[in-house]
């Protein structure tokens, strides 16, 4: 996996990292050397790449990311996977007209801190939408990718989504653990994971609390269930690292009972449909994020089942975007925040035949 060259990334943060409002399309943080948000515009000289932001866990650094993960030689083994096998497209529609199958929604970030502030009202406005458009467009289920509340925002973010008039699956992401709140996540959202196991075909959950062998007690999410010929599989990435920067990036938790070994397990298993396999979490599954090896490992296991894992379904950044990633054999899709500017969601239509799905997506802007 070749690293651009500096001069090649298409990627810088504005100097307003700090700005908490009024931030356009023009101002957003690109995400990616492989194209996500990728925006055409010169890049400035090195020295005006990065202001730190007021709260390192508040705006994301993927510049610094990127440095730390990509520069300088690695010691990682190349990565000895052969082509990604993805046979999906060659296959087309020789399976017979594409029909609706379902649609689904993404909901990323709502940044739930304060119940009685903005960030909840935005996320209430994402709840409504939903409810409103679920019959007409036939919306079945939502994903909520994480950063979803922490502190005294829990319990009124969960009562927001318990509002939703479909199902809803929810996954952690890294400041629910960085900002003291991991246990919280795992207490507040239990029964709605027993729920969900009585509501979707073949439901399976890994350990939750479990013994990190690196930094001791944490709560794990990670799970996958089966909705009209579709495995979803919701896999926690965020690191338990206590380091400010390493906290941004993504975390393999390669142990008995992590997440590495739950995905292994999971994408090892996929037999359906082409493209019948959708990965979703906080985490998204690109290169920034995992470094060189971990990339490498997660390919490992993504390429032999490239015709079936159609894509990861990802937030973090606070931006839209997606990315090919070639050897894994997968997509990645980036949901932007509610929180910030604009409410988004994304809206994921399944079309299928007899021989495979075709999802599509399309982001929408919710009235607030």
């Amino acid at each position: 996996m070749e690293v651009p060259p500096l001069d090649d990334w298409p990627i810088w943060l504005p100097r307003e990292a700090g700005r908490t409002s009024g931030v356009t399309d023009a101002d957003r943080i690109p995400l990616d050397p492989r194209g996500l948000a990728r925006r055409p515009l010169t890049p400035p000289p090195l020295g005006a790449l990065y202001t730190p932001p007021p709260h390192p866990l508040r705006y994301h650094a993927p510049m610094l990311a990127f440095l730390l993960a990509c520069t300088g030689p690695s010691d990682a083994p190349p990565a000895d996977t052969a082509a990604p096998v993805d046979t999906a497209e060659a296959v087309g529609d020789s399976g017979g007209p594409f029909a609706v199958a379902f649609r689904y929604v993404v909901i990323a970030d709502p940044h739930v801190s304060d119940p009685t502030g903005e960030n909840l009202d935005r996320l209430d406005a994402a709840v409504a939408w939903i409810n409103a458009e679920a019959g007409a467009r036939d919306l079945r289920l939502v994903l909520v990718v994480g950063d979803i509340a922490w502190g005294d925002g829990m319990d009124a973010a969960r009562a927001s989504l318990d509002r939703l008039a479909i199902p809803y699956v929810p996954l952690n992401g890294d400041n629910e653990v960085h900002l003291g709140s991991e246990e919280a996540y795992a207490l507040a959202f239990a029964d709605v994971y027993d729920t969900l196991a009585t509501t979707f075909d073949a439901w399976t959950m890994g350990p939750v609390a479990v013994d990190h062998p690196e930094y001791g007690p944490a709560w794990l999410h990670n799970l996958a269930f089966s909705y009209e010929g579709v495995r979803f599989v919701g896999l926690d990435w965020a690191s338990r690292s206590p380091s400010t920067v390493l906290s941004e990036l993504g975390e393999l938790h390669d142990f008995e009972g992590g997440t590495f070994p739950f995905f292994e397990a999971e994408v090892g298993a996929a037999g359906g449909e082409l493209e019948d396999v959708v990965l979703f979490g906080h985490m998204p599954m690109h290169l920034g994020v995992f470094d060189l090896e971990q990339m490498a490992r997660i390919a490992g296991v993504t390429a032999p089942h490239g015709d079936h894992v159609w894509a990861d379904l990802a937030g973090h950044f606070h931006a839209n975007g997606s990315q090919r990633v070639e050897d894994g054999g997968y997509d990645v899709y980036v949901t932007d925040a509610t929180w910030d500017d604009d409410v988004e969601l994304r809206i994921v239509e399944v079309q299928a035949n007899r021989a495979r799905f075709a999802p599509t997506t399309d982001t929408v802007v919710v009235p607030y």
